[in-house]
């Protein structure tokens, strides 16, 4: 299995749990019209779920797995491609140089971050310890 029909059946599963959310939310009287935006850094697995191109490297993918087609087809779900130094999820899954563990914890909206790897430059002095 390739990279790109993981990250499609992986979209999937997302979607699944997506039209779920959205039925609760539903359910609770807050419904929305919009789409729910599902970012995806693989390219080629947009494209298998927004496109219909069937080839014999697709033919093996379970039926099941077209779900995402049909809710992108009914505006439940969108699917945005996102460039990889742009998905902010990644220090959830990632080891990240610092730099980028910055960018995505303003990202998140957190505050000031407290020890880890985003200790302030002093710190290095001291064997990699925090100072009091």
């Amino acid at each position: 299995m390739s990279t790109a029909e993981a990250e499609y059946i992986a979209a999937t599963h997302a979607a699944k749990e997506a039209v779920w959310l959205r039925q609760l939310l539903s359910d609770l009287s807050f419904s929305t019209d919009e789409p729910t935006t599902l970012f995806c850094d693989n390219q080629a697995a947009v494209r298998l779920a927004t496109t219909d191109n069937y080839h014999a490297r697709t033919k093996h993918i379970d039926i099941r797995f077209h779900f995402i087609r049909d809710t992108i087809q009914r505006r439940e779900i969108s699917l945005p491609y996102c460039p990889m130094d742009d998905m902010t999820a990644d220090i959830l899954t990632k080891a990240l140089p610092r730099w980028r563990v910055a960018r995505h914890v303003a990202g998140l909206g957190l505050g000031r971050p407290c020890g880890g790897v985003l200790e302030s430059e002093g710190a290095r002095g001291s064997r990699g310890r925090a100072s009091p």
